[in-house]
């Protein structure tokens, strides 16, 4: 994937950017100017059962820091990150293997 970078709202939150959880291996390096990274393994595109898009209800965590997942990286399988803080933090996103 190309370089992403997404800005905080006012609401305090920054748009998700969604991430392939299926590349392998799974490689996501993030940097954020402030506030706190948080990753989802929950669907961001969910449907109906019609087909219709129906708004998800997702279940955002910290971004995990140790393990397979050290600062700023990610080494095992989410769906979303996002960026929670004050208007105006960014967050940058690069997940290899996405052209």
């Amino acid at each position: 994937m190309q370089q992403v970078t997404v800005t905080v709202a006012a609401s305090g939150v920054s748009p998700a950017v969604p991430l392939d959880q299926y590349l392998t291996p799974f490689s996501v390096t993030y940097k954020a100017s402030a506030g706190t990274v948080q990753v989802t393994t929950d669907n961001p595109f969910t449907q109906d059962i019609t087909g219709k898009y129906v708004a998800p209800v997702i279940n955002w965590v910290s971004a995990p820091t140790d393990g397979a997942n050290a600062a700023n990286f990610l080494g095992q399988p989410f769906r979303a990150i996002r960026l929670s803080g004050t208007q105006g933090d960014t967050l940058t996103v690069i997940q290899a293997g996405i052209k």
